[in-house]
């Protein structure tokens, strides 16, 4: 198994070095990460034709600055999500418009154990008012933990900083989510 993970890394790497060298060389990584940053931004965005907009724009950015990507040891797809995730942010700066991010019932029941709640329908409902209280940023990391299911060092990795902050930031939000479920009983 680690081995085959190597060999995807390896030609992940030579990918990325081909298209540093020549752009034309970037659609086998655009092919390949296109429908899963199309999915994490259309959980954020719930409209398809804003979602292939900002999609193009996440693709367009990472192509034009390609040569400034480092691999930091983590994937590459991390490097995108963190694209993704500022242009989701600057979409609904612009727009003065609030994110909505599409909930699963198990998730939310994962985010109650979390909070130290029961999952009855009132609280899942509590919950889902909490989280639309929430800053932006605080949301998006409740979505990637919760939600898509990231590691903390992914996490880190897309909004650039370490794994360490990047859970106590995740924590804070925490705080702040039961917070906002106490004030509301």
């Amino acid at each position: 198994m680690k081995e085959q993970t190597k060999r995807i890394s390896v030609t992940e790497k030579q990918l990325i070095a081909a298209a540093k060298l020549n752009p034309a060389r970037f659609a086998p990584l655009y092919d390949f990460y296109y429908k899963p940053i199309f999915i994490f931004i259309f959980k954020k965005v719930r409209d398809e034709e804003t979602t292939a907009d900002i999609t193009s724009r996440v693709f367009l950015k990472a192509l034009l600055n390609l040569k400034k990507y480092e691999d930091r040891g983590f994937p590459f797809s991390s490097w995108l999500y963190r694209i993704a995730s500022n242009e989701v942010n600057m979409y609904y700066r612009k727009a003065n418009k609030k994110q909505e991010v599409e909930l699963n019932e198990n998730d939310l029941k994962s985010l109650l154990t979390e909070v130290k709640e029961d999952a009855t329908d009132e609280k899942l409902e509590l919950v889902i008012e909490a989280l639309n209280q929430l800053p932006l940023e605080q949301m998006d990391l409740i979505d990637m933990r919760f939600f898509e299911k990231k590691s903390f060092k992914e996490i880190g990795e897309i909004i650039g900083t370490t794994e360490g902050n990047a859970k106590i930031k995740l924590y804070r939000a925490i705080d702040k989510l039961k917070k906002i479920i106490l004030s509301q009983k």
